[in-house]
């Protein structure tokens, strides 16, 4: 007889439950000499509570048993087990009817060893393919968890780098306009201040013989500034607010929109506007300020 078929599964533990006390006796020298760890239990209720207290692989079991029935015991009996039925008075419909109930096997007395030896290999064969697809469906489902939760962690980094680059394009966009902002005051100042102040020096008849100069000089201040030019006498008769209000009322700027890139309220937007009509002697309500200002330019 080849018991090396048990090797693989030296000391797994074997549950005998049978009433008759030879035959579990004969069982377990059996059992234990094929490298197994076996005990047993001669009656119903002793079966009951030694499975609830010990963990076994297979059971071996006679349905039969003078204090209760075996059959009642198969469904108490986890699947992590194997219960192979023994029995000396096997009718198909026993056997059908323990078969449904989740018994493994059926063997019936007498037996000789090589059929418990191949019904217990078989039995431990599937229990371990059993085991097995049980710790890779878990390790798949772990697997899926953290796939899982990497995919939340991506999505979650996804957002925070949408998030920041909508920040950041906000903020480039912010410094863009300030940029643009600072380039609108410099540019007004140099043609508020300078202009000015080179208009009163061409008009110094001391200075008469500088005239060109004066010229060239406002000439390239005018073109340094040309994204904002206005006309020097225009320039010269308004404030330095007035004039960027009238740089960005020829741009068509909204009243609105001025407000907000000087913050300052609207009405005084309007009133400056009105400053602006009456030191150009703008008389006629009818006639655009915008466009008198780009005539200007």
């Amino acid at each position: 007889m080849n018991v090396f078929d048990l090797e693989a599964f030296r000391n797994s533990r074997v549950i005998v439950v049978d009433d008759d006390r030879m035959i579990c006796e004969n069982l377990i020298e059996i059992l234990l000499d094929w490298g197994l760890d076996a005990i047993a239990f001669t009656s119903f209720g002793e079966a009951l509570e030694g499975l609830g207290r010990n963990k076994c692989d297979i059971v071996l079991m006679d349905i039969f048993i003078l204090d209760g029935c075996g059959l009642d015991l198969i469904s108490l009996i986890g699947d992590d087990s194997k219960v192979i039925v023994i029995t000396g008075y096997a009718d198909k419909e026993t056997a059908i009817k323990a078969l449904k109930l989740g018994a493994f096997d059926l063997l019936e007395k007498p037996f000789k060893n090589e059929l418990l030896h191949h019904a217990l290999a078989r039995g431990f064969k599937s229990l371990e393919g059993e085991r097995e697809s049980k710790r890779l469906i878990a390790d798949l489902e772990r697997s899926r968890s953290d796939l899982l939760l990497q995919q939340q962690r991506l999505e979650n980094l996804n957002t925070q780098l949408l998030e920041t680059n909508r920040a950041l394009s906000i903020f480039v966009q912010n410094v863009e306009r300030e940029r643009e902002e600072i380039e609108k005051r410099i540019a007004l100042k140099l043609r508020n201040l300078i202009i000015p102040m080179v208009e009163r020096l061409k008009r110094d008849p001391s200075l008469k013989s500088y005239a060109q100069q004066l010229d060239m000089l406002t000439k390239q201040i005018e073109e340094l500034t040309s994204g904002f030019s206005i006309d020097s006498r225009v320039a010269m008769a308004l404030s330095f607010t007035e004039l960027q209000i009238a740089s960005l009322i020829k741009n068509g700027i909204t009243t609105e929109e001025i407000a907000r890139q000087l913050h300052i309220a609207e009405s005084t937007v309007r009133t400056h506007r009105k400053n602006i009509r009456r030191k150009l002697k703008i008389t006629n309500a009818q006639f655009s300020l915008r466009s008198y200002l780009s005539v200007k330019s």
